[in-house]
């Protein structure tokens, strides 16, 4: 049995149904097309550093506050942006392999502060939870490259999935 939907409900399933698409696609790319994927997000990073850093040296002819700031600043963003431009993939790699160990860190030192908190209230759930934190933390900082690319495929399943249940949501009838 269908149901006669409003505009504004038509409009939602629209939409529901295009970000499901949307997210299944990329969940896709993310899945079989790793390396393409990190220099494209690689390539739009060095594209935002140099535009970024373009206006802020642009500025300095506008407004003088904090003139050697902006500066500075500025030519780090037109330099950076150069270089990510001109090795989009390598950088994406590198970026990868740099989120990995600060994810990897972090991990390791969430891991110490819940076993001192569950150390010192007794809490068995948080010395658990301390304990799996610093192991993955330590696992992903011994093994970054690796880490990384596992991250990229867990979001990636998580897109595909997402977008299939959006488009599951978007074509029901009532």
């Amino acid at each position: 049995m269908t149901t006669d939907f409003s505009p504004q409900e038509r409009i939602i399933n629209y939409a529901f149904l295009l970000g499901g698409i949307t997210a299944a696609i990329f969940g896709l790319i993310l899945l079989f097309r790793q390396d393409a994927a990190i220099g494209i997000v690689a390539l739009l990073l060095g594209l935002y550093w140099l535009i970024q850093g373009a206006f802020l040296l642009f500025s300095v002819l506008i407004d003088k506050t904090d003139m050697w700031w902006k500066l500075i600043v500025g030519v780090i963003g037109l330099t950076a942006g150069l270089v990510v431009l001109a090795n989009p993939v390598q950088t994406g790699t590198f970026l990868g392999t740099a989120l990995a160990v600060v994810l990897g860190f972090l991990g390791l030192a969430i891991g110490v502060v819940a076993l001192i908190g569950g150390y010192r209230s007794k809490n068995f759930g948080s010395i658990v939870f301390g304990v799996l934190s610093g192991a993955i933390g330590i696992l992903v900082l011994a093994v970054p490259e690796g880490s990384f690319t596992t991250m990229v495929t867990i979001l990636g399943i998580i897109l595909l999935v997402q977008g299939v249940v959006a488009v599951f949501i978007a074509v029901r009838t009532d």
